[in-house]
């Protein structure tokens, strides 16, 4: 908003001095002031005479000030004052110009559209997508559930048929028991015969372990298709959030660019209607002012005639 107290230098009906005009009566009324500067500085209250010795003539090398000098000593001052209060004037008032296009340059958007009325959207900011917790959270009771009894399933069962397990590993020594059924320790007397006799069937052991891999696999196939719908789930709501925010940040942009061109136009009207102000004479200055004005018009008519 305009600064208030500057609006005092100007006239509100558009008749005064513009800047160029201010400028041009505030350096005749300096023109005024040092030649009236001048004829106080030259005040001298004696005659200077001069003579030769046995000559009665004298000649006046300085003559002093009369009466009326003196008299008009106090006028001076005063019209030196009131041209002094007219430069402070015109002065202040091109600089509260100044001040008020700088105002107007520096208006911000946000105090645009508070000054117009207009609400401003918020940056927007983007969402958050789910995560996996969030997409096992929202399954049903059953759902999640199943999920956990599959993963726990694949995880006992793999952990029994696949190498290092108990199962893999007690197939894996009656196969060889199969193949070497007697191990001899010892010498001698000592020595010591070990038979191995399967007390399981071969078929049943590897049907037991076939299908447990069947389960296993069964379970861990389930198992990746949860987890797949799992993936796709989150992995679409990234792309949900970076498209929502992509065309919201693309709609807020729009909108404020729209925004910052009106604002642009406003300050380039602001800034002309501040140049076209008039600098407005109080009515004490009226009269130095006239005669400023008269004698910058005597000066001009002065250096049209020579």
């Amino acid at each position: 908003m305009f600064m208030k107290k500057d609006m005092i230098f100007f006239s509100p009906d558009g008749e005064g001095l513009t800047s160029t005009s201010a400028n041009h009566i505030a350096n005749m009324a300096k023109e005024m002031i040092r030649n009236l500067d001048s004829t106080i500085a030259n005040l001298v209250f004696y005659t200077t005479e001069v003579s030769l010795i046995g000559v009665d003539s004298r000649n006046v090398l300085q003559q002093g000030a009369t009466d009326a000098d003196v008299l008009s000593v106090a006028g001076k001052l005063r019209i030196i004052a009131q041209a002094k209060s007219l430069i402070a004037w015109l002065r202040e008032a091109i600089k509260a110009r100044e001040r008020l296009i700088t105002e107007a340059e520096s208006l911000t958007l946000e105090e645009y559209v508070k000054e117009k009325g207009i609400t401003l959207e918020k940056e927007p900011e983007a969402g958050t997508p789910i995560t996996e917790d969030d997409y096992y959270a929202s399954l049903s009771l059953d759902e999640r559930n199943r999920y956990y009894e599959l993963e726990t399933l694949a995880a006992v069962i793999g952990e029994e048929i696949h190498p290092g397990g108990h199962f893999a590993e007690a197939r894996a020594s009656l196969t060889e028991r199969f193949s070497k059924p007697h191990d001899v320790k010892g010498d001698g007397r000592d020595t010591l015969i070990y038979t191995f006799i399967p007390s399981v069937s071969e078929t049943i052991v590897e049907d037991t372990y076939f299908s447990l891999q069947k389960q296993y696999r069964e379970a861990q196939a389930r198992l990746n298709s949860i987890k797949y719908d799992c993936r796709k789930a989150v992995m679409e709501s990234e792309v949900r959030v970076k498209t929502e925010y992509a065309e919201a940040i693309k709609r807020y942009n729009a909108e404020r660019q729209l925004l910052e061109a009106e604002l642009a136009k406003d300050i380039r009207k602001r800034v002309k209607e501040i140049a076209d102000y008039r600098i407005v004479i109080p009515a004490s200055l009226k009269n130095i002012y006239d005669d400023v004005s008269r004698l910058g018009k005597k000066n001009n008519d002065t250096g049209v005639n020579q």
